[in-house]
């Protein structure tokens, strides 16, 4: 069986639906049919893989602290809203495993410093928790190094080059990745910038896509798929569209 891209990712779980990157945004998500689901993972004060996306704790639990200055511990005992908790990478891949579920892992290193690092220690995980299947787990970044170790660590996994601006050299290092696909803003696409992802052999993600005029008009003009933070209610709304 080979990789199969998913039209629709949940991003962070179902973010619209249940607090971002919890073990609820998950379990809702694979609850409700969503095959595949994108995460953020960071690494804690004691080198532990958590899954959450600020650099930050303030936006949902009003903790005045960066994610990387506290232990795993010290991260369990914070409350995030609707008494919500950070989980472990483990334990999200846990869940997904029980569900049978394919996972988008954004590496998201603390610093430019730990970018490698933070691959490391994310694909240890992933390999502790049988997840190491090229048909189940895809990488993406910002974070070009982590995305280069990955690579190097776990050439057999695909890769996404995350992008939110056209910086020139992006084409350079999708090509020295070997990037599988382009993960782009949404905001920046054009049909020309469409047509010149997908003519140089990558597949086109769209992220953050909660529009359905807006992801309809992409699908058909030949994005492959979205980060949406209503998964279900997107799967609905392309299940019948047409390309042009």
């Amino acid at each position: 069986m080979s990789f199969v891209f998913p039209v629709v990712f949940g991003h962070r779980g179902a973010k619209a639906v249940e607090i971002e990157n919890t073990i609820e945004a998950f379990r809702y998500a694979c609850q409700s049919g969503v095959r595949w689901v994108e995460l953020d993972a960071m690494l804690s004060k004691d080198k532990q893989p958590v899954v959450f996306h600020d650099e930050t704790l303030d936006r949902l639990s009003g903790v005045h602290a960066r994610l990387d200055q506290l232990t795993l511990k010290e991260l369990k005992e914070v409350s995030l809203i609707n008494d919500r908790r950070i989980p472990t990478l483990d334990e999200v891949l846990d869940c997904l495993n029980g569900y049978d579920g394919g996972v988008n892992i954004e590496i998201k290193p603390s610093c430019r410093q730990a970018e490698r690092e933070t691959a490391q220690k994310v694909w240890q995980v992933v390999r502790q928790k049988g997840f190491d299947d090229p048909k189940r787990v895809f990488f993406s970044s910002f974070a070009w190094d982590s995305l280069e170790e990955i690579g190097k660590i776990a050439p057999h996994i695909k890769r996404g080059l995350l992008l939110e601006d056209l910086r020139p050299d992006w084409r350079f290092f999708a090509r020295k990745i070997q990037a599988y696909s382009i993960n782009c803003d949404a905001r920046l696409l054009t049909v020309s910038l469409i047509n010149e992802i997908k003519k140089a052999g990558y597949r086109l993600m769209a992220y953050t896509v909660n529009d359905p005029a807006q992801a309809v008009y992409l699908y058909r003009h030949g994005v492959d798929g979205f980060f949406c933070d209503d998964p279900v209610s997107m799967i609905e709304v392309l299940k019948n569209v047409q390309r042009l």
